[in-house]
């Protein structure tokens, strides 16, 4: 289920607001990888709930992580939060963020394309029913960017590497699965 929720907001993201195979990519977490350009975004899994013991009333979280590389910050300076505070601001990577944030919060495509593609795995395996999501996720929560270096790009060696990141977090894509019907 998260993977077909996971795929549409991927795509969607990609679609809509312009981000490409090398800047927008499903992730095991938030980190990109090592080689990614300028900015990413890792589109990855958050929790999973349902809240009835009869039938499956399932909630699904998912988060963005944005990074963006910066250039001429002194490694002296990271972690200063001055200095983040700016760069987040002339970098673009706010307005970068507010538009994830708009775009992704209660966003009904996701769930069409979601139970889409649950439908064509569905009949790819011969299932005759299928239970899709009903509920959009709703924004939730964003960290403070913070300056991060080489271990976030998984290259703790390099002196270079140095980019504000913050994760957008997203919760409660609901999926009702009435009581009788688990297959």
């Amino acid at each position: 289920m998260i993977d077909a929720l996971l795929t549409a907001v991927r795509d969607s993201i990609r679609d809509v607001l312009s981000y490409s195979e090398a800047t927008c990519e499903l992730m095991d977490a938030g980190n990109p990888p090592p080689r990614c350009g300028d900015y990413f975004v890792a589109v990855h899994p958050g929790g999973h709930t349902s809240d009835m013991m009869n039938a499956l009333n399932e909630y699904f979280d998912f988060s963005l992580t944005l990074t963006m590389r910066t250039t001429n910050v002194p490694l002296d300076r990271v972690g200063d939060r001055l200095l983040v505070k700016k760069l987040a601001e002339t970098t673009g990577f706010n307005a970068r963020a507010d538009l994830l944030r708009a775009f992704c919060h209660m966003n009904w495509d996701f769930l069409a394309i979601a139970n889409n593609l649950m439908v064509e795995r569905a009949n790819a395996l011969g299932a005759a029913v299928v239970y899709g999501f009903c509920e959009p996720a709703h924004f939730s929560s964003m960290d403070f960017p913070v300056l991060v270096g080489g271990e976030w790009f998984s290259n703790p060696e390099s002196d270079t590497d140095i980019a504000l990141k913050a994760e957008l977090r997203f919760e409660g894509a609901r999926r009702l699965q009435p009581i009788g019907t688990y297959v």
